[in-house]
């Protein structure tokens, strides 16, 4: 696994929201790059926590996130059905 995947953002200091960046260029309407959530369930030792993604190519949204253990969303550029 690479160094920490998922990094913390504070736009309010109230709430810290975990997010991967995939590198997708698809913009909103207006202007802003689409998130999507998916949720990393709890296991007993650590609560169940939501975190954001940007990749356009994710199906499943309730799985371990990559930091504990679940497969990392693929990236733009680096699409395995494409050899990269």
């Amino acid at each position: 696994m690479a160094n920490l995947i998922l990094r913390e953002t504070a736009g309010n200091p109230q709430r810290v929201a975990l997010l991967f960046e995939a590198g997708a260029s698809i913009l909103a309407s207006d202007g802003s790059v689409p998130f999507h959530v998916h949720t990393c369930p709890s296991d007993g030792k650590r609560e169940a926590h939501a975190w954001r993604c940007n990749s356009p190519y994710c199906s499943i949204f309730e799985d371990l996130c990559p930091d504990h253990g679940g497969i990392e969303p693929v990236r733009v550029g680096r699409e395995p059905w494409r050899g990269r």
